[in-house]
């Protein structure tokens, strides 16, 4: 994945209007585990960033994880 470098020869990612850039040979490599997922996460305690997660992962419900 990349941060403000080159999205040439990367695939575009998108949901619900979030657009993440992957390098192909890695989204293959991580598809083999399950569904990439990224979600954007405000904890009780800590900054708030994106949580990237790939395969069934887990699910919190109200916690704060």
């Amino acid at each position: 994945m990349a941060l403000d470098e080159s999205k040439e020869g990367m695939n575009k990612l998108e949901n619900n209007g979030v657009v993440m850039y992957i390098d192909p040979e890695l989204e293959k490599a991580l598809a083999k585990m399950g569904a990439i997922k990224v979600d954007y996460i405000v904890p009780d305690h800590g900054p708030a960033g994106y949580r990237i997660t790939v395969g069934p992962g887990r699910n919190c419900g109200d916690c704060s994880c």
